[in-house]
């Protein structure tokens, strides 16, 4: 676990420097002429359609950053208004590095790490605010970018800017309200739910993560982790390593242009290694398969069924996970009805991973990580 967060370390500090070195003139283009439209295709096709006016846009920060003032400054949250500040701020300066690396891999560096790491320096002892501030600066920046990624779609189906707007914000909306059921719904009527031994497997590992990391980050507190001559102090090399491994490529990308090094990606490989854990072998090894038959072999031997299908492909098995995932808490578990038992569904629960075995203790008897005292 120690590692993931020296990783993390290192891929934000590598997504900046990255971005400024191999995107960083288009950044500067790109900002120049943000008020114009590129004159391809998809955007003379949309122009048909009326644009957002941007003080939509400005009411709906405005409404939305007068509510966080308000959660922050009129309940005992302990996160002072510049606290929030700060966390905003971070949201804005990294979604735009954070949406090109994304934009091209598909893979999107977290600032939850970041953000724990600069609250718990900033506001030590604060497990309500360190959550508070994650959620600001995280969320804010993730939510963002899934606002983009949702009106770039539109842009490319030809559906109205207006409609895709005014949909984003009423489901935001709504989504409020139905997610709150939800969760109580839940912690009323499903018996042991967020214990490991749950029967249905609803151990809430989302929320008991997040709790951890408010009494590692908010309560301990990094200086007492990462500072001085604890523990692990070491891992703040892992900044170091992240800014310099870009450059290292982006010296060989402009002595040798025609080489590989310019398709190095370091915030990605900083980025996809912190997966692990939570993630295991059998998770990577899904994922390398999966993306070589559609990634590779398929783009480069059925081209045209590839530009035509892969996109539709891909949306159509997350939608079916997700009408599956309704059916079978629906139809089986809530009903009591036992599942079919097969080798697809009874091998993965046999494995080393699932069964917790594959971990080795290494602390004597008696022992613990870290130190006894603080």
């Amino acid at each position: 676990m120690s590692l993931t967060y020296g990783l993390n370390f290192a891929a934000i500090a590598a997504l900046i420097v990255h971005t400024t070195l191999f995107h960083g003139q288009q950044i500067w283009v790109m900002a120049r002429n943000a008020r114009g439209d590129l004159d391809d295709i998809h955007t003379r096709l949309m122009r048909k359609y009326k644009n957002v006016p941007t003080w939509w846009y400005q009411i709906l920060l405005a409404a939305c950053v007068a509510l966080c003032f308000i959660t922050c400054l009129a309940w005992p949250t302990h996160l002072p208004w510049w606290g929030l500040l700060i966390a905003l701020l971070i949201a804005v300066i990294w979604t735009v590095p954070i949406g090109i690396v994304q934009g091209s891999t598909n893979i999107q560096v977290g600032l939850n790490v970041f953000t724990e790491y600069i609250v718990g320096y900033m506001l030590p002892g604060r497990p309500l605010a360190m959550m508070l501030f994650k959620t600001y600066g995280y969320i804010t920046m993730a939510q963002a970018l899934s606002f983009i990624q949702d009106l770039k779609l539109a842009h490319y189906l030809k559906i109205k800017p207006r409609s895709v707007f005014w949909g984003q914000v009423i489901a935001t909306f709504w989504s409020c309200f139905v997610q709150l059921a939800v969760v109580i719904w839940s912690l009323g009527n499903i018996e042991g739910i967020c214990r490991r031994d749950q029967p249905n497997r609803f151990t809430c590992p989302n929320g008991t993560v997040f709790f951890a990391s408010s009494v590692v980050w908010g309560l301990i507190g990094p200086s007492r982790i990462f500072s001085g001559k604890s523990i692990y102090s070491g891992l703040q090399y892992f900044w170091a390593a992240g800014a310099f491994a870009p450059i290292v490529f982006y010296v060989i990308a402009r002595i040798w242009p025609r080489s590989k090094a310019r398709f190095v990606n370091t915030p990605i490989l900083f980025g996809g290694t912190l997966l692990l854990p939570p993630a295991t072998p059998l998770n990577y090894l899904s994922w390398a398969i999966v993306g070589f038959i559609f990634q590779k072999y398929i783009r480069n031997r059925f081209t045209g069924w590839w530009m035509r299908f892969n996109y539709i492909t891909s949306a159509a098995l997350d939608t079916g996970l997700a009408i599956c995932t309704i059916v079978i808490i629906v139809g089986f578990q809530l009903t009591n009805t036992k599942f079919p038992s097969w080798w697809g569904n009874t091998t993965a629960l046999q494995t080393m991973d699932q069964q917790g075995t594959a971990i080795i203790d290494t602390v004597p008897p008696g022992e613990i990580f870290g130190p006894k005292s603080w």
